[in-house]
């Protein structure tokens, strides 16, 4: 495992230590193990053997939903969402390279049998994830965008995520899990042969992205989980030396009334434990964690966010949000 290092000046040092933590006052809420687990047990060996991401980022509360997952690869995710849309939503994945096309769309009709949909839910698109409208994909298509080590591989990753806010709704989601380095890559790792090779020679510094999306026209990016990332090739790791790699899941909002920061309007929300998979706790991001029945602090941001379609329904907010009480200062202030 490679050192941990930030520059203390960037403000996201904070929070990925945070998360590496455990998060405020050790609070953890893993996604349910199981509700995946019986979902990949129905998938074929071609799919998951081929699978190359780093995390997963599979959204709650997507029953009916059209979503889109970015380098979908071999349909691991896309099945995955599927099982979650249930028949009456839709999931498109996208992907430049066909062989991996191919063996998701061989897997098409097996996984609907094992899910019993009457029909597939499911479409594959050849494309690259920084031009949607050259793949038939246009503006505010989708409900919720997805992408499993996608972007980590791409150049030009501030267009992704243009292309990103351009296709989701008013409201909608991109969740996403990539890896990222904890400082910005010297010119000699970006040119090195075994990083090139492992693909890791495009990875972007966590603060820049994070900086990027906001660029992108999407406020406040919420950090879910992160957790250090472990290579099997030893020339990897010596070639890295001090730089450290880490596999972190985002939350992006495609909501215009975000603020820069977390300001307080005395507001607060009580989770009803009525998001499938997640019947006592749901952890939104690192910093938002709810239990069944109990009353929590949130800030103006946070309160946007679950007052959208997808949230609105599980939670119970209190307060109008109409008095501005000065920044946040967090749950139990």
């Amino acid at each position: 495992m490679t050192t941990m290092s930030w520059d203390m000046r960037d403000p996201y040092f904070g929070v990925l230590k945070g998360v590496l933590k455990g998060g405020v006052k050790g609070e953890v809420c893993s996604r349910p193990p199981e509700n995946l687990e019986q979902l990949l047990s129905k998938l074929p060996d071609g799919v998951l053997n081929q699978f190359t991401g780093c995390g997963s980022p599979i959204p709650e509360s997507i029953a009916g939903c059209r979503v889109l997952d970015l380098g979908c690869g071999t349909g691991r995710d896309v099945f995955l969402c599927a099982a979650l849309t249930g028949p009456k939503g839709f999931v498109m994945g996208l992907d430049s390279e066909p062989a991996s096309l191919a063996v998701a769309r061989s897997g098409v009709e097996e996984v609907m049998r094992s899910f019993g949909h009457p029909e597939p839910n499911v479409a594959f698109r050849e494309g690259s994830i920084d031009a949607l409208s050259d793949a038939g994909l246009y503006k505010e298509d989708f409900d919720v965008v997805i992408s499993n080590r996608a972007l980590s591989i791409v150049d030009d990753k501030l267009k992704v995520l243009k292309e990103v806010h351009r296709v989701l709704k008013r409201g909608g989601e991109f969740y996403s899990s990539e890896l990222f380095s904890d400082r910005r890559l010297p010119e000699n790792l970006i040119e090195n042969e075994t990083l090139k090779r492992s693909g890791l020679d495009k990875t972007l510094y966590l603060g820049d992205f994070m900086r990027m999306a906001e660029r992108a026209g999407i406020r406040d990016p919420r950090i879910v989980d992160a957790c250090p990332a472990e290579f099997d090739d030893p020339e990897v790791t010596k070639a890295l030396g001090e730089v450290g790699f880490y596999a972190v899941t985002l939350r992006l909002f495609k909501i215009a009334e975000l603020e820069e920061g977390e300001e307080d309007y005395g507001q607060a929300a009580i989770y009803e434990g009525t998001l499938e998979g997640f019947p006592e706790c749901f952890k939104l991001d690192w910093r938002n964690v709810f239990y069944k029945g109990v009353k929590r602090r949130i800030d103006g941001n946070t309160a946007k966010i679950l007052s959208a379609p997808r949230y609105s329904a599980h939670f119970t907010l209190i307060g109008d949000g109409a008095t501005h009480l000065g920044p946040f200062k967090g749950p139990s202030a």
